[in-house]
C-alpha cells in the first residue's frame, strides 16, 4: 500500500497580491493575545506549561537572543554533556513569563549549538498540584536528550541540569519525529531509542530517578552485568538483579527475544474482549502477525505468518513505537505504536496500532488495537488502512480506577474495518462523537481518530474522528444544533469529503474535566462561534492549510472552541495562509496558550494585545504566542495553585487593595472573610504570607520590599482564591 509522507501541503506561491479578496480573518478580540516574538534570530516556540506559582515556561530555540529586552535577565547553562556533533549554532532557551504573559522575567539558555532546540516540557506532578521537578527534551543532530533541571522556578530558579540522558535516534524515524518519553511521579523516565519499520534497532528503557538505566523487573530483556542477554524476570536471575545492568522493550523482529509476543501456546490462543464488544485473539498485541508463540532464547522460533487473521509480519526487522505516557498517581505505563505488517491478498504493505499499558513493574495489564478483529457478529477482519498512534495522554479528572486514556491516532485510507466509531460503542451506548466516522469518498488521505480508553481495562468510553472538510466538498447535511457550532454543519448529518487532517505528534492535552485539548492541521477547518481566528465556510471563498487548537468536550461529542492560526489569505486561490506552525499548547483557567512560529512568508496573522515583549508583524521566521480566552473555557480547576494541594476556585467576591500603586501600607478589603494572604515577587518567591483569621480587612507594611511589581494571593474562607497585582512605588 502506497503511503503519504508524514507531512503534506499543497505549492506555496512566493509572491502574494495584498488586494481586497484577503480574508479579513473573522478574529475575535476580547482579551486575546496573539503576537510574534523576536524578529532576529529565526525564532521558535517549542513547548508552554504553567507552574504553581502561575508563571509560565516557554522552550524554544533561536539564532540569538538579541530581541530580548536587556534588562532581563539571563541564566547561562554549562553544556552538561550533551552530544550534538554536526549541530547548528543555534541557542535553545526557556523564557519565564508572569501569569499575564506580560513580562519575562528570566531566560534561561544553554551555550550556542549544545542542542538544536527544547521541545518538551514534562512535569512530576499531578496537573494542579504544587509544581514538582521539571524535565526537558530537545533535538540533537544524533537523536535527542533528555534531563533533569535542578531546580523547578518555584523553590529557586535553575542553574543547570542534575542530569542529563543522550538518546539515540535515527533522522526522520518515529524516535527521532515523535520524541515518545515521560516521566512519572516517582521520577523514573521510560523513553523509546532507535528508529522505526527499518532494519537496525528500536527499543524502550527506563531512567532511575537520579539518570541511571533502571531495571524493569517484567520487561522480558535484561542486560548481565557481566556481559550477554538474560530473559525472565529481573527477580528471577540467578543471584538476584544485582548482577544485572538495565532492561528493555525490544521493538524488533527476531527469533530470540520475543518481546510483543505470546511466550506460551495458552497465552498465544488466548481469546479476550478487544475493549468494544468484539474479541482479539493472543495475549500479546503482535500475535496476530505469527503463527506461533515464541519461547525467549529458544531455538526455531517462528518469525513468519500468517496470523489468525491473514497478516504477515513486514520483513523489516523494527517496529514504531511512537508515544509514552505514564500515570503519576500509579506510575503505570501506556505505550502507542504499531507494526508494518503485509495483507493477506497480495501481500500489500499495511500498518497495525496497539496501546499497552503496564503496571510499573513491567506486569503487562492490558492492550488494544483499536479497531475489532473479530467483530460482535463473529467475522474476522483486517483493516486495510495504515494506522498510526500519534499521542496519548493520562485524563486526571477520575480517580486512578475509574479515569482514562486519551489516544490520538491516525488512519491513511478508510474501509469497513477502521477506527472504531464514535456511536457504536459497547461500554456506552448513549455515545454519540462530533464525527462518528469517515465520511466522504477521498480514500488516498491521512484523518486523526481521537478516543478514551479506560485506564484499568482499556475499554472503549468515547471516540470521534477528527477530519476536516475538503476545500470544495458538497454533501454537507444540516447545521449543528449548537450555536457555538457558528452555523458548519454537523458531521453527522452528511457525507462530506474530508481532508488530510493531522494530529501535532505527541501534543494532546487532557483538562480539570477531562476535555480533551489537540493542536491539528487541517484544510477547511470547522471553528466556533468564539474563535479567535474563523475559517471561512464554503461559498465564502477557497480556504487555506491552516493550523488549528482545538478543546472538545469531555465526551468527545463537540469542540468547544475550535480556532485556526493562519496568514491572512486570498479567498480567490487559497494562498498566502499555509504559514503558521502551531508546537505546544496549555490549558489554563481561562482559556488556551498555544504556541509555534510563522515561517517567515505570505499573510501575517491577525495580532492583537501585543505585549511590549512582542511584535505586530514578522520578520523572516519568528515566534508566535496565542493566549486564547472564551467564556465556555473559564475552568478554576485547570488553574495554577501556589499556596497548597486545595483545587482553587474563580472567585467572583468584591475584594480591593488600595492604595494601588502603594508606597508604604497596603489595605485588604473583602465582603467573605479572608483566610490567608501572600505577596509573591515577580521571580515567583512567596515574601509575605500570612493566616488572616478569617476577619474581612487586613493592612500590611510594603515599604520594606523593593519597587516593582508583585502579585497579591487572597485565599477566602471557602477556599477560593483572587489574585491582584500590586505595584510598590
Amino acid at each position: 500500500m502506497n503511503y503519504l509522507p508524514l507531512v503534506k501541503r499543497p505549492f506555496r506561491f512566493n509572491v502574494y497580491l495584498f488586494v481586497v479578496l484577503f480574508v479579513n480573518a473573522n478574529v475575535i478580540c476580547q482579551n486575546q493575545m496573539a503576537t510574534y516574538a523576536g524578529n532576529e534570530g529565526t525564532e521558535l516556540f517549542n513547548d508552554v506549561t504553567q507552574l504553581s506559582n502561575g508563571h509560565f515556561i516557554v522552550a524554544g530555540a533561536a539564532d540569538n537572543l538579541n530581541w530580548i529586552s536587556p534588562s532581563v535577565p539571563v541564566v547561562a547553562f554549562s553544556n552538561p554533556g550533551i552530544t550534538n556533533t554536526g549541530g547548528s549554532s543555534r541557542t535553545a532557551f526557556l523564557l519565564e513569563f508572569d501569569e499575564s504573559m506580560q513580562q519575562i522575567v528570566k531566560v534561561f539558555k544553554l551555550p550556542a549549538g549544545a542542542v538544536e532546540d527544547f521541545r518538551f516540557i514534562k512535569l512530576t506532578n499531578t496537573p494542579g498540584q504544587i509544581t514538582g521537578s521539571v524535565y526537558i527534551s530537545g533535538n540533537t543532530m544524533q537523536g535527542y536528550f533528555i534531563g533533569k533541571l535542578d531546580n523547578n522556578f518555584v523553590n529557586g530558579s535553575p542553574t543547570g541540569f542534575s542530569w542529563i540522558k543522550n538518546v539515540g535516534a535515527t533522522v526522520g524515524e518515529y524516535p527521532r519525529i515523535y520524541q515518545p518519553w515521560d516521566v512519572g511521579g516517582d521520577g523514573k523516565v521510560a523513553y523509546a531509542t532507535g528508529d522505526s519499520h527499518s532494519w537496525n534497532w528500536s527499543a524502550i528503557y527506563r531512567l532511575t530517578a537520579d539518570g541511571v538505566d533502571d531495571i524493569v523487573n517484567n520487561w522480558r530483556v535484561h542486560w548481565k552485568l557481566g556481559g550477554g542477554e538474560y530473559y525472565g524476570s529481573a527477580s528471577d536471575y540467578p543471584g538476584g538483579d544485582s548482577g544485572l545492568l538495565y532492561s528493555a522493550i525490544v521493538f524488533k523482529r527476531e527469533p530470540n527475544r520475543c518481546d510483543l509476543r505470546s511466550t506460551n501456546q495458552s497465552d498465544y490462543d488466548l481469546w479476550q474482549p478487544d475493549g468494544n464488544g468484539g474479541s482479539k485473539k493472543g495475549k500479546w498485541p503482535l500475535d496476530v502477525l505469527y503463527n506461533a508463540p515464541c519461547v525467549p532464547g529458544g531455538i526455531g522460533n517462528s518469525t513468519s505468518g500468517p496470523g489468525y487473521t491473514g497478516y504477515n509480519p513486514s520483513s523489516i526487522f523494527t517496529y514504531g513505537p511512537s508515544s509514552i505516557a505514564i500515570d503519576k498517581r500509579t506510575n503505570n505505563m501506556y505505550i502507542g505504536f504499531n507494526a508494518k505488517s503485509t495483507l493477506p491478498d497480495g501481500g500489500l504493505p499495511d500498518f497495525e496500532p496497539a496501546v499497552m499499558a503496564m503496571d510499573n513493574s513491567g506486569q503487562l495489564l492490558w492492550w488494544s488495537r483499536l479497531y475489532h478483529e473479530k467483530r460482535p457478529d463473529g467475522t474476522l477482519q483486517v483493516s486495510t488502512p495504515d494506522q498510526y498512534v500519534d499521542a496519548i495522554a493520562i485524563d486526571y479528572s477520575q480517580p486512578a480506577e475509574t479515569g482514562n486514556l486519551v489516544v490520538g491516532a491516525r488512519c491513511h485510507g478508510n474501509n469497513t474495518e477502521n477506527f472504531w466509531e464514535g456511536n457504536t460503542i459497547a461500554a456506552n451506548a448513549s455515545a454519540n462523537g462530533f464525527q462518528n466516522n469517515f465520511t466522504g469518498n477521498s480514500g488516498n488521505i491521512h484523518i486523526s481518530w481521537l478516543g478514551k480508553l479506560s485506564l484499568v481495562a482499556g475499554q472503549l468510553q468515547n471516540s470521534t474522528y477528527m477530519a476536516e472538510r475538503a476545500d470544495s466538498t458538497t454533501g454537507l447535511g444540516t447545521p449543528h444544533s449548537d450555536p457555538n457550532l457558528d452555523g458548519w454543519e454537523d458531521p453527522n448529518t452528511g457525507w462530506p469529503n474530508v481532508n488530510t487532517t493531522y494530529l501535532r505528534k505527541n501534543m494532546l492535552k487532557v483538562t480539570a474535566d477531562g476535555s480533551v485539548v489537540v493542536l491539528g492541521v487541517g484544510r477547511r477547518t470547522i471553528t466556533t462561534a468564539n474563535a479567535w481566528q474563523k475559517m471561512i465556510k464554503q461559498g465564502e471563498g477557497s480556504s487555506t492549510w491552516n493550523q488549528f487548537v482545538r478543546v472538545y468536550t469531555p465526551t468527545l461529542s463537540k469542540p468547544l472552541y475550535s480556532s485556526i492560526a493562519a496568514g491572512q489569505w486570498n479567498q480567490a486561490n487559497g494562498s498566502g495562509g499555509d504559514n503558521v506552525e502551531l508546537m505546544g499548547v496549555y490549558k489554563t483557567a481561562e482559556g488556551v496558550v498555544a504556541v509555534g512560529f510563522h515561517e517567515g512568508s505570505g499573510g501575517e496573522i491577525p495580532t492583537t494585545g501585543v505585549p511590549t515583549w512582542g511584535n505586530s508583524s514578522y520578520s523572516g521566521q519568528s515566534a508566535v504566542l496565542l493566549y486564547l480566552k472564551a467564556e465556555n473555557l473559564n475552568n478554576p480547576q485547570d488553574g495554577y495553585n501556589t499556596l497548597s494541594t486545595v483545587t482553587t476556585k474563580k472567585v467572583y467576591n468584591v475584594i480591593k487593595i488600595f492604595p494601588n500603586p502603594a508606597n508604604q501600607f497596603l489595605n485588604i478589603n473583602s465582603d467573605q472573610d479572608i483566610n490567608q494572604i501572600s505577596i509573591i515577587s515577580l521571580d515567583g518567591k512567596i515574601i509575605f504570607n500570612r493566616q488572616n483569621e478569617n476577619e474581612r480587612t487586613a493592612k500590611i507594611n510594603v515599604a520594606i520590599y523593593s519597587k516593582g511589581i508583585y502579585s497579591v494571593i487572597i485565599v477566602l474562607a471557602d477556599g477560593s482564591r483572587n489574585v491582584q497585582k500590586l505595584v510598590v512605588q
